[in-house]
């Protein structure tokens, strides 16, 4: 299925460009603290450890991001909702007649793995995406979608830095994506380098993390 231009508008009017460059350095800072926070609690140190770093740099990206939003470096509200299925949680990021959340693929084109805490929240947004497409314009029944969605996708690289960033519009009724904007193609296209992050992050963001990281694990104890 081919990338629509008409989503590919819709998800630059949720997510604009401008959000582009502070949003790669917010999942790029999140990634590097969960990493220093993972690595310096020794109890981790062991395969069932190893096993929880891919919900550490979940949790150490969406801190990141919350913060930017909450600082107002990013334009987007951010809630910590639960997902709904099971007891985990995850931050929801909404734009303008958009909301997303953060998932990470194998690359651009793959679809985030089903599981607890990556759950398909698609089809009840966009089961009417195509419904009456044989008798209007795309652009007419995209409008009557009150909110597009999408996930914010990405991946890290063995060095911990990110390789992937993506905002993607998935079908609603297969794996395909009919919206995908590459954040970090479009920061080089628009004549920008991507930003170098300090791999060694703020002591005082990595005590944030840490007792983010405590409540957490402590919600989804008690639940």
């Amino acid at each position: 299925m081919p990338l629509l231009p008409a989503i590919q508008d819709r998800l630059r009017l949720g997510f604009p460009k401008s959000g582009d460059v502070p949003l790669y350095r917010a999942v790029q800072e999140g990634c590097y603290l969960a990493n220093h926070l993972f690595e310096g609690e020794s109890f981790l140190n062991n395969p069932l450890g190893h096993d929880m770093r891919g919900h550490f740099r979940r949790i150490g990206i969406a801190h990141q991001i919350d913060r930017y939003c909450n600082l107002g470096d990013l334009p987007w509200r951010t809630e910590l909702k639960a997902m709904p299925w099971g007891p985990w949680h995850w931050l929801e990021i909404t734009g303008t007649r958009a909301v997303a959340h953060v998932c990470r693929t194998e690359d651009k084109q793959s679809f985030p793995d089903q599981s607890d805490s990556r759950q398909d929240f698609r089809i009840r947004l966009q089961t009417d995406l195509f419904s009456h497409i044989d008798r209007k314009p795309m652009v007419e029944v995209l409008d009557e979608i009150p909110v597009l969605y999408a996930w914010l996708t990405f991946s890290i690289a063995k060095d911990g830095r990110v390789s992937h960033l993506c905002w993607a519009s998935p079908a609603a009724d297969c794996n395909e994506y009919v919206g995908l904007i590459d954040v970090l193609e479009e920061i080089e296209r628009s004549g920008g380098k991507i930003p170098a992050v300090d791999s060694t992050p703020d002591p005082k963001e990595k005590i944030r993390l840490r007792d983010r990281v405590a409540e957490t694990f402590s919600k989804k104890a008690s639940s």
